[in-house]
């Protein structure tokens, strides 16, 4: 059973952190990415303005996709330039691959082996920055160094901030094929799932509608409870979001509309508690028969981390499209903002049988 201790705002995460890193005997990996967007430096510019007497080693891997507009290749050479002076040496950059020269989906399975790499060294705590982190590479890696961490030890803390607009206008490219994340196939596509009831639970977004039709087509489920976000911060997102989905939620899906799941759009803990709730009754209601829920996290990232706990408490299958590339048409790059946002979480994964 994950239990989990959640920090839920900026001064919440900061008074954690300032607390936690006075510790003079802890030695830990932050791993982040480094990406184009600049919400990559909210942690680490938050760490690097308390007093830390831990040591703390910081990794940041650079995500390689064959096609990426040039502008949002020089912005993440600006957030480089950022993270060395926030800070200092103690910092690496790795190359990770995620789309081969094949075109195959190789990210899930080169971050398991990058991380398993890095924690050779005796960690006490291992922090993944999952906010611009791909979904493909920051569920995996979340899940290795959890399960490492069961005879290795050491802590695992997910952390994860959101901005409330864009900087930069960012158009992603996806594959034209579903597949299971590296690490969270379960049994699917096995025998032992044969005849199953599957229930798919989509996280909808403006932006995936094209991606959920292919999930959509490869899974064929019996049954699909999308996940609106509710509460906010745009009260009428979740309406829009159902006026932008109506033909495949009515016509394809065949979704009933008390069906659809409302979580909170910027708690992790809500959504991983729905997820519980929903395989609970399920496992009541179909005793007998073989059934499933399946994951497609595609939304905001702070709700899609939530789904993240439940696939590693529950053991479910998570199914999406990997990016190919990024597109954007912008001219300049915008200043580094110095303020930090309000909606900052830490996550702190405890192993069974550990209390706080």
């Amino acid at each position: 059973m994950l239990d989990i201790i959640s920090h839920q705002n900026r001064n919440e995460c900061e008074e954690f952190f300032s607390s936690y890193l006075a510790q003079k005997d802890r030695s830990i990996l932050f791993v982040g990415t480094l990406g184009f967007n600049q919400a990559c430096l909210n942690f680490p510019r938050l760490i690097s303005s308390i007093n830390v007497n831990s040591a703390i080693e910081f990794l940041f891997l650079d995500e390689w996709r064959p096609d990426v507009s040039p502008i949002l290749e020089t912005s993440a050479q600006k957030n480089r330039a950022a993270l060395q002076s926030y800070l200092g040496q103690q910092i690496n950059f790795e190359k990770l691959i995620i789309i081969a020269e094949d075109t195959a989906n190789v990210a899930g399975r080169n971050a398991a082996a990058l991380i398993n790499y890095a924690i050779k060294n005796a960690y006490t705590d291992i922090i993944v920055d999952a906010t611009t982190m791909s979904r493909g590479v920051c569920f995996p890696v979340v899940r290795f160094a959890y399960e490492q961490s069961k005879s290795m030890g050491f802590e695992v803390h997910v952390v994860v901030s959101e901005e409330e607009e864009s900087i930069l206008e960012v158009t992603s490219m996806s594959k034209d094929s579903a597949e299971y994340m590296h690490g969270f196939q379960g049994k699917m596509e096995t025998d032992e799932v044969d005849g199953s009831i599957n229930l798919w639970l989509p996280q909808l977004s403006e932006s995936n509608f094209t991606s959920l039709k292919v999930i959509y087509d490869k899974l064929l489920a019996e049954e699909v409870a999308p996940i609106l976000p509710f509460p906010s911060t745009n009260p009428r997102r979740g309406d829009n979001l159902l006026r932008r989905f109506h033909d495949p939620l009515i016509n394809e899906w065949e979704t009933n509309l008390l069906d659809i799941i409302y979580a909170h759009e910027s708690d992790p803990t809500d959504v991983f508690a729905t997820i519980k709730r929903i395989e609970q009754g399920r496992k009541e209601a179909l005793s007998g028969y073989t059934h499933q829920i399946i994951l497609s996290p595609t939304g905001r990232k702070t709700g899609s981390i939530g789904m993240l706990f439940a696939a590693i408490d529950l053991d479910l299958p998570v199914i999406y499209t990997e990016t190919m590339g990024y597109r954007c048409d912008a001219s300049s790059i915008p200043n580094i903002s110095n303020r930090l946002p309000q909606n900052m979480w830490h996550n702190w994964l405890l192993k069974a049988g550990k209390s706080n």
